[in-house]
């Protein structure tokens, strides 16, 4: 039997072969010993003895400085891709799954939660006793705890919010749609399978938006505007108990199946709750974050990663994780939907096989660069974003056409979409105006914050470089750190270095080790001024 592992303590098995990020092989061999009368279909028991470290790129240890309450620690874990391995051993690829149970001893009053349903828990001593159950099969990928002075609220039937005492309510608020998502899927979908769908807001250095634990979902304070403009992102994560828990892409290079589907369903849903207009605009969104990934990998000549299935042999996956997979994923589901009627054909087993001929199945899947045919996703609203848009890159330097009405009546939404669109544009433009007239630099949504301190950064805009250091070191989360980071070091490089060199340990070991490749601190002999 072989399980892997990587970075534990006390581990007598030699490393010589093995490139770290990958671990090593823990061989125990069956019926070795004189002990051990093994037969064909005798069911047995594994114990193995084993310490996890501070290296362990699973888990943040938080120290009490670094939650919003600054009294207690915090723990986390984060499995996807391959970082299961330095949390327990385990076979360690999303085509095995399993069932596990664990217990969870805690210090009071910090509270533990998993990716699997509470059986029970003992508070009568000094210490708090969780014991969890995880019945349905699930890859090792989804294997996750929580530790942290968490308190909880009911938002739905099937629904706990743990979060710290400081930001419970404003995320109870929040997120309190969840239901909603729930339901909206299983209109079109078999009923959610999983039981209960539990969320946990986590402390900013978590590296995503959201993580789709079974039955316990993470997501980053990020998400946290006031306006419940960013909860897609639970309909996101909502969409994954089918697409990806359930069913689930057998290698790392087939990602698009859990993350394409995914999509997909979760635009449907977005469709059913707020209309075709609004899921056509939040596609419209993706497709400008898709062409933002091809265009980052051509510029650092990475384009194999712009593949909607990537050759991953001997890559770790993180170095291949974009916006690529989603949203090419979604371009050709929606292509499929439109082409051949999709829910019929796949529901019949393609019946329609003229149809499926017409489809150039290689070319989608292994194409380098933009999808290789472009859907419609016209919408009303973006049409107001659209062109203004188009008359600041026309106006150039010259903003006294410009006023605080263009805007007036957007959502925080339409907001980041213009934002997201004038940066692709390559001309002047006055970036202070833009400033002054529409008072970016004072919004405090993570999704404008972002493209705000982007389009600036581009330009070569100073003052702006205060908000950027202050905004990548208060939360690590890689959609929004990896890009600031790369423009901020080809406008101010020292600064860049310095900032993450002083910060590198707020955030988490996978934002950590991308953020050193995008300042080139990863290659050898990487000069550093500090």
């Amino acid at each position: 039997m072989e399980v892997s592992f990587q970075q534990f303590s006390k581990k007598e098995v030699s490393e010589k072969g093995y490139p770290a990020v990958f671990g090593q092989p823990l061989v125990i061999n069956l019926g070795a010993s004189e002990r051990i009368d093994l037969k064909k279909g005798d069911l047995f028991v594994v114990r193995v003895f084993y310490e996890t470290t501070q290296e362990s790129e699973a888990i943040q240890w938080l120290n009490p400085e670094q939650t919003l309450g600054k009294k207690h620690p915090y723990l986390f874990t984060q499995c996807q891709a391959i970082h299961a391995r330095s949390f327990l051993p385990c076979q360690d690829t999303p085509s095995n799954k399993i069932t596990y149970s664990a217990t969870i001893r805690t210090e009071k009053p910090l509270v533990a939660a998993m990716s699997a349903i509470k059986q029970w828990e003992d508070d009568t001593s000094h210490i708090n006793i969780y014991h969890f159950q995880q019945n349905v099969p699930i890859p090792s990928y989804l294997i996750a705890l929580v530790v942290g002075a968490l308190e909880s609220k009911q938002i739905g039937p099937r629904s706990t919010l743990y979060c710290e005492e400081e930001a419970l309510e404003k995320a109870a608020e929040e997120f309190s749609q969840t239901e909603d998502f729930i339901k909206a899927a299983e209109e079109f979908l078999p009923p959610y399978a999983w039981g209960k769908y539990d969320l946990v807001v986590l402390p900013g250095s978590y590296p995503f938006g959201g993580m789709e634990n079974s039955n316990l979902t993470f997501l980053t304070p990020t998400l946290l505007a006031g306006d419940k403009s960013l909860a897609n992102v639970v309909a996101h994560e909502i969409a994954h108990s089918w697409s990806g828990n359930y069913t689930t892409n057998a290698t790392w290079e087939e990602f698009w199946l859990n993350e394409g589907f995914t999509v997909f369903i979760e635009r449907r849903i977005l469709a059913r709750l707020n209309g075709e207009e609004y899921a056509k605009f939040h596609a419209q969104i993706g497709y400008a974050s898709l062409t933002a990934s091809i265009n980052h990998y051509k510029e650092i000549n990475e384009t194999q990663f712009t593949k909607m299935i990537p050759k991953l042999d001997n890559i770790d996956p993180d170095d291949a994780f974009s916006s690529v997979p989603y949203e090419k994923g979604f371009n050709f589901l929606y292509y499929l939907a439109d082409q051949i009627q999709m829910k019929e054909c796949f529901l019949d087993f393609f019946s329609d096989v003229e149809k499926t001929k017409e489809i150039d199945w290689d070319a989608w899947f292994y194409s380098e660069g933009d999808v290789i045919v472009k859907n419609n996703f016209e919408n009303s609203l973006s049409v107001a974003a659209n062109e203004l848009c188009k008359r600041w890159v026309e106006a150039g330097e010259e903003a006294s056409s410009f006023s605080k009405s263009d805007i007036a009546g957007w959502t925080s939404t339409q907001l980041s979409y213009f934002l997201d669109i004038l940066l692709e544009n390559e001309k002047p433009l006055n970036i202070q105006k833009l400033d002054e007239i529409y008072d970016l630099s004072k919004y405090t949504n993570s999704e404008i914050r972002n493209g705000w301190q982007l389009l600036a950064l581009k330009h070569k805009y100073s003052p702006i470089k205060s908000q950027v250091v202050d905004f990548i070191t208060s939360q690590g989360r890689m959609k929004f750190v990896r890009p600031l980071y790369r423009e901020l070091f080809k406008f101010d490089k020292e600064l860049a270095v310095s900032t993450f060199l002083e910060h590198k340990n707020f955030y988490h070991a996978v934002a950590r080790k991308m953020i050193e490749k995008d300042l080139q601190l990863d290659r050898p002999n990487a000069a550093v001024k500090q």
